[in-house]
């Protein structure tokens, strides 16, 4: 009896194989980057499925770390405000200081929560890596303009820097660079008034709890509720103090 399987039986069917391994492959079930378009595309909507005239409104403004909390943020304070954000991510200070009135439009706000620092550190997309001045000075021109709408200001202090090699650009921001940065953005909020979420705190030393991986600035879920609940706490007082 001859052989059923033979080099000629198997030529002809290598293309029946691929096609079978292909589909296998595609029909595993797609899981987007963390940050990227596809997973934020709801939280990125600036204005939120329904807009009670009765609340306040508020705009957060920031980048893919406020992307992930914002969807959090609008559950917490369903009823209590109209929460806001911006269709893009807002990157790094000197891009949100080109852009910021752009973002405000002409709506009325009652309160802003702003937030930049990690493309500072990092110098994401950035032909040159901002300075704690540079940074600093930017950071001044957006509060200007901010106050300039009349709106309640919080600044968010930006989330800690990943531990390890960040996986974009390979190296780490160590804590000193970190905490400079910091010090510039506090030192220009209090000249102006402006109140302070210190997020940086309160993730603190749990990096390793909350982020997604020791490479990784972004955080799982149990990071995004807890910076929502920090962030919703801050808006609440500050609105209805």
């Amino acid at each position: 009896m001859k052989p059923i399987f033979t080099p000629i039986t198997a030529i002809l069917l290598a293309p029946l194989v691929v096609m079978i391994l292909a589909m296998n492959v595609f029909a595993q079930p797609y899981i987007p980057e963390e940050g990227s378009a596809e997973l934020s595309a709801k939280s990125r909507e600036q204005r939120p499925a329904k807009v009670d005239p009765n609340l306040p409104n508020v705009l957060i403004i920031g980048d893919s770390i406020s992307i992930g909390y914002t969807p959090r943020v609008r559950k917490l304070l369903d009823g209590k405000a109209n929460i806001h954000r911006p269709k893009t991510n807002c990157r790094w200070s000197a891009f949100g200081n080109e852009n910021v009135l752009h973002w405000i439009g002409e709506e009325k706000w009652d309160l802003i929560h702003f937030n930049f620092g990690l493309w500072d550190w990092y110098g994401w997309k950035q032909n040159k890596k901002a300075t704690a001045q540079s940074y600093a000075k930017s950071l001044e021109g957006i509060v200007q303009k901010l106050k300039a709408s009349g709106a309640k200001l919080v600044f968010a202090v930006t989330t800690p820097p990943c531990i390890g090699p960040e996986k974009k650009v390979q190296f780490i921001v160590e804590d000193e660079r970190a905490e400079k940065f910091n010090r510039s953005a506090l030192a220009v909020m209090k000249k102006y008034g402006v109140a302070i979420n210190d997020l940086y705190s309160l993730i603190g030393k749990d990096r390793a709890k909350y982020q997604l991986g020791a490479n990784d600035v972004h955080y799982n879920d149990a990071g995004r509720d807890l910076l929502a609940a920090q962030v919703s706490k801050v808006i609440t007082k500050e609105l209805f103090q």
